[in-house]
């Protein structure tokens, strides 16, 4: 009995000394300065182009015509952009902003926007090692994002065979109607610690269509012709150099677990076998896109390999952003955070070089 009374003392007591102590949460930053936002990645090679929009809140966003993932692969605008994208940034674009690029703490170039793409441009051409910082300004709020320009990689293609077979064509998501795929052996040299790869492997086609239509011409009746470019960026490997277990479900025709970013730590002299279907050229082709003949050169089926070294900024947004598509919606889930390296601002500033080769088929 004296026992059970003690240890009532002892825990009444241990109550009654207790207090509440507020603990600091250092997570991430939820609020900012601005709702501006800057996207962009400078392309070694390519003048420097640069996207300013706004953020809004989930009830304010505005409405767009939402593009599924088959016309991402197979119907474009153009040979520059993997999606079509205009539709939002038409409606969110900061049109009137002062935007200006420093190169290396020394040069500056000011930004000019251009009107057909949503974006600021300027004569800057990004070069290997380049530290590049960009600032905007719009009505006194003020946003900067840094990044540097990684050394160009290299992967090597050292084999190549055309399969008779496609054992991918019933992936989900995938519109992939081919019974031929490329199968290539590659090599990667260089990378090692604190650098970031990115795989890119397109199968690339174009094909003049013929119509019924007719037109007059020198003299004559000449038939309508149309001139299309299509692609498939979806690929396939058993590598574990491509394994990412939180991808627990595919998207868009890619297997699960399967992403194309990784460590260069994890890429150094390794050699991997990779398949890519060829891209399929859609017999109702003439209800997207059409495009005369004279805009898109003739090329023939081949498969581009492109191994891009990636900054690290940019590497974690991919990362995210491929966890992110695959993520619910639902009210318990675990929030899905986007990283960025905007100051007082939203968005990504990445950098990459680049080696590319070319496969045809018939070679």
């Amino acid at each position: 009995m004296k026992a059970r009374i003690s240890l009532i003392l002892i825990a009444a007591a241990l109550l009654c000394g207790s207090c509440e102590r507020t603990l600091d949460f250092e997570g991430p930053e939820n609020e900012k300065t601005t709702d501006l936002i800057i996207n962009g990645t400078a392309i070694v090679g390519t003048p420097l182009t640069v996207f300013l929009s706004r953020a809004y809140q989930i009830d304010k966003v505005p409405s767009i015509q939402y593009y599924d993932y088959e016309h991402a692969v197979l119907f474009k605008d153009d040979l520059a952009t993997d999606y079509r994208t205009d539709d939002y940034l038409s409606k969110t674009a900061v049109r009137d902003a002062e935007v200006a690029v420093e190169v290396n703490g020394q040069e500056s170039y000011p930004m000019h926007y251009d009107g057909l793409g949503f974006c600021y441009t300027c004569g800057y051409v990004p070069q290997e090692g380049d530290r590049i910082r960009v600032y905007a300004n719009y009505g006194g709020e003020e946003v900067t994002a840094e990044t540097e320009v990684p050394t160009k990689p290299t992967i090597e293609i050292i084999g190549h065979e055309v399969l008779a077979e496609n054992p991918y064509q019933d992936m989900e998501g995938l519109v992939n109607q081919t019974d031929t795929v490329m199968r290539l052996k590659c090599r990667i040299s260089g990378g090692g610690e604190n650098s970031y790869y990115r795989l890119r492997v397109r199968s690339e086609r174009s094909q003049t269509l013929v119509t019924s239509s007719q037109y007059w011409k020198d003299g004559g009746w000449q038939r309508l012709c149309y001139h299309y470019y299509v692609m498939q960026d979806v690929y396939f490997s058993d590598d574990e150099l491509f394994t990412d277990n939180r991808l627990v479900q595919g998207f868009g025709g890619w297997p699960a677990y399967f992403s194309t970013v990784f460590e260069g730590s994890q890429a150094a002299g390794r050699t991997f076998t990779i398949d890519s279907p060829m891209a399929y050229v859609s017999p109702d082709a003439l209800d997207f896109n059409k495009t005369s003949k004279d805009e898109i050169p003739e090329i023939a089926p081949r498969v581009m390999v492109e191994l891009q070294a990636i900054s690290e900024d940019l590497y974690k947004f991919l990362k995210a952003m491929q966890l992110y598509r695959i993520t619910g919606n639902e009210r318990d889930a675990e929030p899905m955070l986007i990283p960025s390296n905007v100051q007082n601002g939203w968005g990504i500033l990445g950098a990459l070089s680049y080696n590319r080769h070319f496969v045809e088929y018939g070679n």
